[in-house]
């Protein structure tokens, strides 16, 4: 017999310790047993297809940490404890399903048999029109919850607006569908299993919907895993002349893979594009997707469910553009042209990729042709855009400026915290957790002031990790094109407030507008929508002299005067700063620049980002990259350390620059290559110790340097020629540098 009402005492208990070790001593197991049998009775083998999971882990992780006084207080809080449950799922390539669940909740007071899912495939019935079939699936007298911690109910009859309300703001909630009874009285253990038994089979019609969900999400993305897996494209013509292709190892994203792919024109690289595989896109498709990017523009993104049926299917795309303009009709036609040109089918505003046997899982025409036209499709429509001009005999002009995308979802910011870390988490840049977070803060605390400064060596990723929180808050990755993220690179000549807000030329008759106007008459515009400006190496120039006006505006909310001319009419006399305008310095401190004041130190966030971590830079490296130069890694990070003393150590952009030169030399034909440690030395030479200056403060390191060069690269190195003679010029003249 379990006792209800004692189980909800147990949850009920203060104590995390205590309520944590009477969970798994007194529920836990009974528990077991009971689904246990009820596994058995429904004829369902554990092993490869089926697994049983409970909540005893994070159990037992909460109790030990309750004992321990490092986290005791952390956990005094903590709600673990005040529900148990445990699950039947199913495993399809490592993925995790689950069918059944049997929950004591002690914090709403239920016991719940359900099956739980994430927002993905609600989201997926939603689009191909089969929600109400999956809602009548559902028995009449079990119900939608929805909540982690307190749960609450959707009618149907309201779940699909709930559904689509979720989507624009990517809120993603999981949905529990099952039946629930409050936790008190008593049960008989052979009735519950009973009731689990009657609810495997009431939920049998929805299980079958989301077998099928499961299933033809597993064939769509494992067909676009047979395209990720060829890299052998070497070359591609366009327009009458010959390109060379590199394709790129697989790189993880959250919810898929992509992978880099270069165009050369012979040596020269003429552009850079992303090709991704999407299990899901959390901004706007619930459906596997290839997306084809290039330089920040989505020029194909659809979704493999296309091809996915009985026998073989055709893929086709339809070119969709962003509006139904003049120009765009024009750009269509112009695409479609040259597509049928270079041997792409099309047929009116779509194209043809491939055909994809279902038989076999395989494409008909093989993968690498089929990868090559989603690339040579993409490079078209660049092209045809204007974006990248490819030379051609007959001269082909783009038509058409307009930004389009197949499926591409509007711009939405989202200032959650939580998505914004993973969209920068999942970038190819390191940057701590902590630095993340601060900047956000910076950024999100005050309502009408966003005025954040980042301070700190060259090259540690201060203006990428700008561009990467700005992107975020839009869903984008690193390279997508963000156009509410503006970089103004600050000129040593600006000495007042013209500089950012323009002028009126007497002379010209007219307004002169600058950069940063535009986003400030763009933010006003639009005010539901934050605007980013980055004024890079803001202290070239004298940051009060040319912000003054800003930051008084910001501070007094009051408007600044532009001109006085009733002949302007684009421009308003008067200015307000809008709190939407988030703006962003960043400052380097050497010879060429000048200190900040403490006006405007007063008015800004500031962060120093100086320390660099090339352990988890290393493991964002390319794969080919890394396995060539281990070695040269390990040597360029101690000498990173050595310097790090001295406040002397280099950031990520050296690391990468040295090591993309010694990648490209190992690259040449062998007869040609340096001696691993002769480029070695060399980039050492020319990427780290050019910075090296300073009087008998830094005697120590010149020193240290000099052993650490004699031991790791050599006492014929170039390296340690300039750091004798450095140490040789501190002893003589009680100062040096690596300039002569």
């Amino acid at each position: 017999m379990l006792n209800l009402t004692y189980f909800q005492s147990l949850f009920n208990e203060d104590n995390t310790e205590i309520r944590c070790r009477k969970v798994l001593d007194e529920i836990s197991p009974v528990v077991k047993i009971i689904f246990q049998q009820f596994v058995e009775r429904i004829g369902i083998t554990i092993g490869n297809e089926y697994i049983i999971k409970s909540y005893d882990t994070t159990l037992t992780t909460t109790y030990h940490d309750a004992r321990n006084p490092t986290y005791a207080d952390k956990k005094k809080e903590s709600d673990i404890g005040r529900k148990h449950y445990i699950k039947l799922n199913r495993i399809v390539d490592w993925m995790e399903y689950n069918f059944l669940t049997l929950e004591f909740d002690g914090i709403s007071g239920m016991m719940i048999i359900h099956s739980e899912l994430n927002f993905i495939p609600f989201w997926a019935w939603v689009r191909n029109d089969q929600i109400n079939r999956v809602l009548d699936a559902i028995p009449s007298d079990y119900s939608i919850f929805t909540g982690w911690k307190e749960k609450s109910v959707i009618p149907k009859e309201e779940f699909v607006p709930f559904v689509k309300s979720c989507i624009k703001p990517r809120k993603r909630p999981n949905f529990l569908i099952g039946t629930s009874v409050p936790l008190e009285g008593s049960l008989e253990e052979e009735s519950l299993i009973a009731e689990l038994v009657t609810a495997w089979e009431k939920l049998g019609p929805f299980r079958s919907f989301y077998n099928e969900e499961i299933d033809v999400s597993k064939r769509a993305y494992d067909a676009l895993m047979h395209l990720a897996a060829t890299r052998n494209i070497k070359e591609t013509h366009l327009l009458g002349r010959p390109y060379s292709v590199d394709i790129g190892p697989l790189e993880d994203l959250k919810h898929g893979n992509r992978q880099a792919f270069y165009i050369y024109d012979g040596e020269q690289m003429l552009t850079k594009g992303f090709i991704s595989y999407l299990e899901f896109d959390e901004k706007g498709s619930p459906f596997q997707s290839i997306v084809v990017q290039l330089e920040g523009h989505n020029h194909i993104f659809t979704s493999a469910r296309a091809i996915i049926g009985d026998g073989t299917i055709e893929w086709w795309i339809t070119k969709l553009f962003a509006s139904h303009t003049q120009e765009n009709t024009k750009a269509m036609a112009n695409a479609m042209r040259l597509l049928n040109e270079h041997h792409i089918q099309v047929n009116g505003s779509s194209y043809y990729v491939g055909t994809f046997n279902n038989e076999t899982g395989s494409f008909v025409e093989g993968t690498e042709k089929v990868k090559k036209t989603f690339i040579d499709a993409a490079l078209i429509f660049h092209h045809v855009k204007g974006k990248l001009e490819l030379p051609s005999d007959d001269n082909t002009e783009g038509t058409g400026e307009a930004d389009d995308s197949e499926m591409e979802p509007g711009l939405e910011p989202n200032f959650t915290f939580s998505e914004i870390i993973n969209m920068i988490s999942n970038s190819q840049f390191t940057f701590s957790h902590e630095i993340i977070r601060d900047l956000h803060l910076n950024l999100t605390a005050l309502d009408d002031k966003h005025f954040v400064l980042l301070s700190g060596i060259s090259g540690t990723g201060k203006t990428q990790l700008c561009r990467l929180y700005a992107n975020a808050v839009y869903g984008l990755e690193y390279e997508g094109e963000n156009p509410y993220f503006t970089i103004i690179p600050v000129r040593p000549d600006w000495t007042d407030a013209t500089a950012l807000f323009g002028y009126y030329s007497s002379f010209e008759k007219r307004y002169v507008k600058t950069e940063f106007l535009q986003v400030l008459l763009n933010a006003l515009k639009e005010r539901d929508r934050p605007h980013f400006i980055l004024l890079d190496e803001m202290n070239l120039a004298r940051v009060e002299y040319y912000l003054s006006d800003y930051l008084s505006a910001v501070e007094s909310r009051k408007e600044i005067p532009l001109h006085h001319e009733d002949l302007i009419t684009d421009i308003p006399k008067k200015l307000v700063i809008p709190p939407n305008v988030y703006v962003l310095g960043t400052i380097n401190v050497d010879e060429t620049t000048h200190s900040i004041s403490d006006k405007v130190l007063d008015r800004a966030f500031v962060m120093t980002l100086s320390d660099v971590d090339f352990d988890s830079y290393w493991e964002r490296v390319d794969q080919d990259l890394k396995a060539t130069l281990t070695n040269e890694f390990t040597i360029l990070r101690e000498l990173h350390r050595t310097l790090s003393v001295y406040e002397l150590h280099f950031g990520y952009r050296s690391m990468g620059e040295m090591l993309q030169k010694l990648y490209a030399n190992h690259q040449l034909p062998e007869e040609y290559q340096l001696a691993a440690m002769e480029a070695l030395d060399r980039v050492i030479s020319e990427k780290v110790l050019t910075k090296v200056r300073g009087d008998e403060r830094i005697s120590d390191m010149l020193a240290n340097l000099e052993e650490w060069l004699t031991m790791n690269i050599g006492a014929a190195s170039i390296s340690l020629q300039h750091v004798k003679r450095m140490k040789e010029e501190l002893e003589y003249y009680g100062a040096t540098q690596f300039w002569r």
